[in-house]
């Protein structure tokens, strides 16, 4: 009779023994080539954006490398407890959810700042409109008869000349225009969606007692800058300006408008220093392509390189980047902010909205309101210049408090298609690299361009008096000087 040992209690054969240690080499192996995959995800994300400097590219690989290393090791050796694996697999995954984390806001900034930096053709809308009651419903009820304009480009006339039989006659002033249609001395008129705007503040109710019967969409030449060719005044050389323009519109940024906010933004990143010069809306310049007086804020139905070029005869200095924004954005970015806490210097209301001396919390149609409205003040242009201001402190604050980690890429969400700049990812990574490179504190300055309220023609109005602020010489002699020492004059 054979002997059978008996199998002692709690104790497992060896080979059940090494099929579990097998597999639990297998998984830690698995884990430790999934930290890899994030790992070169991670350093991927991160390097790619070019943001970070040379020497800061160096240790930070050097250091990946090394804690990869360690924590791979750690994960696939057998050893002879799982002490150190379970170790390492912890710190590896507190440390992929980081990475994870870091990597999103880094594809993030990247589509962002793809989207951004994209070329925008500035369009413009056209509106043939006729009176509310008017018996004309649409483009072909006017075949044979005679529309009115007032600063309407050939090509836009053509098209209509295309598909209908009619005449145009141009007015003397857009007022007239608006006014003669009302009066139905006139049957219809062909004016830019901008100059619609126009006439509803200049017209009562003008867009209540007119409709719009046939839309073409025209697109603006694109007129280069010619200032930056050979230009000291580069990010590359560390001291340059950035106009800053606010138009008065929502949707899409491609639409020409009126520049409702002005901002010259002067940087030196030598100096660490940054110079805001606000020019009120309705100063009355030279509008640099027409060579006529008109107000700043018009110069923007004729393209952002107007502005530019407008305030640099202003201004007499370079101008080579802008950045564009519309009512969209601020509404947008304050939502996403959750609201600011704005400070204002009177008691007024405006738009439906009531606003207390001192700190008002604003959403994002309040505080577009806020900073629009200069009718409730006896400086008029040079309160709003003065609001404007204090709701970009806001938004800074408040965009540099938690809330940027908390809430980072649904502000880049907020601003994408309501964004434009001419600026360059390569010197966008530049000044990054630069403020990474020396973490020196930035000094702020703030100046506003002053004047008196008086009433005069306009180019883009025509032979009628409308409101506009004469520019203070001492003023804009001052804002020059500030100018040129920020910038190492």
């Amino acid at each position: 009779m054979r002997y059978t040992p008996k199998r002692m209690k709690g104790k497992e054969p060896n080979h059940n023994k090494k099929r579990k240690s097998n597999k639990k080499d297998i998984i830690f192996k698995i884990l430790a080539l999934i930290f890899i995959i994030l790992t070169i995800i991670f350093y991927c994300s991160v390097t790619g954006l070019n943001m970070l400097p040379t020497s800061y590219v160096v240790i930070f690989t050097i250091i990946e490398l090394i804690f990869t290393i360690l924590i791979v090791v750690g994960l696939g050796k057998k050893h002879k407890t799982y002490k150190l694996n379970i170790v390492c697999l912890i710190i590896a995954l507190l440390v992929s959810g980081v990475y994870l984390y870091a990597a999103k806001y880094a594809n993030a900034t990247k589509d962002f700042l793809g989207s951004m930096l994209q070329e925008v053709q500035e369009t413009e809308e056209y509106y043939v409109v006729v009176k509310d009651e008017s018996e004309y419903n649409k483009l072909e009820d006017l075949y044979g008869e005679k529309i009115y304009t007032f600063q309407i480009e050939d090509d836009v006339k053509t098209d209509l000349e295309n598909q209908i039989e009619i005449t145009f006659e141009t007015g003397l002033n857009l007022t007239d225009l608006g006014e003669n249609l009302l009066e139905e001395s006139i049957d219809a008129i062909l004016i830019s969606s901008s100059q619609y705007n126009i006439l509803d503040e200049e017209i009562e109710n003008f867009k209540d007692n007119t409709k719009i019967i046939y839309t073409a969409h025209h697109t603006i030449e694109k007129v280069e800058n010619t200032s930056s060719e050979n230009s000291k005044y580069t990010i590359s050389n560390g001291a340059f300006n950035i106009y800053i323009s606010g138009i008065d519109t929502s949707g899409s940024i491609s639409n020409v408008s009126r520049s409702d906010a002005n901002i010259l933004v002067t940087v030196n990143t030598n100096t660490h220093e940054i110079l805001l010069t606000s020019i009120p809306r309705d100063y009355y310049v030279t509008l640099h392509s027409k060579g006529a007086k008109d107000k700043l804020t018009h110069s923007g139905l004729y393209g952002v390189n107007e502005t530019v070029t407008t305030v640099e005869d202003l201004l007499d200095t370079e101008i080579n980047y802008y950045v564009r924004v519309n009512f969209t954005t601020v509404i947008k970015l304050v939502d996403v902010l959750d609201g600011i806490q704005v400070y204002s210097d009177y008691d007024f209301s405006t738009s439906g909205y009531h606003f207390s001396q001192g700190y008002n919390y604003l959403n994002g149609e309040q505080a577009l309101a806020f900073s629009r409205e200069r009718h409730s003040f006896a400086s008029g242009d040079n309160q709003r210049v003065k609001n404007q201001q204090a709701v970009i402190e806001a938004i800074i604050n408040k965009v540099l408090s938690a809330q940027l980690f908390t809430k980072y890429t649904s502000i880049l969400d907020s601003l994408e298609g309501s964004f434009q700049t001419n600026i360059t990812e390569a010197e966008i990574n530049s000044v990054v690299q630069n403020q990474l490179s020396n973490m020196s504190a930035w000094k702020i300055y703030n100046n506003s361009l002053v004047g008196s309220g008086s009433y005069g023609p306009t180019y883009s109005l025509g032979n009628v008096n409308s409101y506009i602020m004469l520019p203070d010489s001492a003023s804009v002699s001052q804002a020059k000087e500030k100018i040129n020492e920020v910038l190492g004059e």
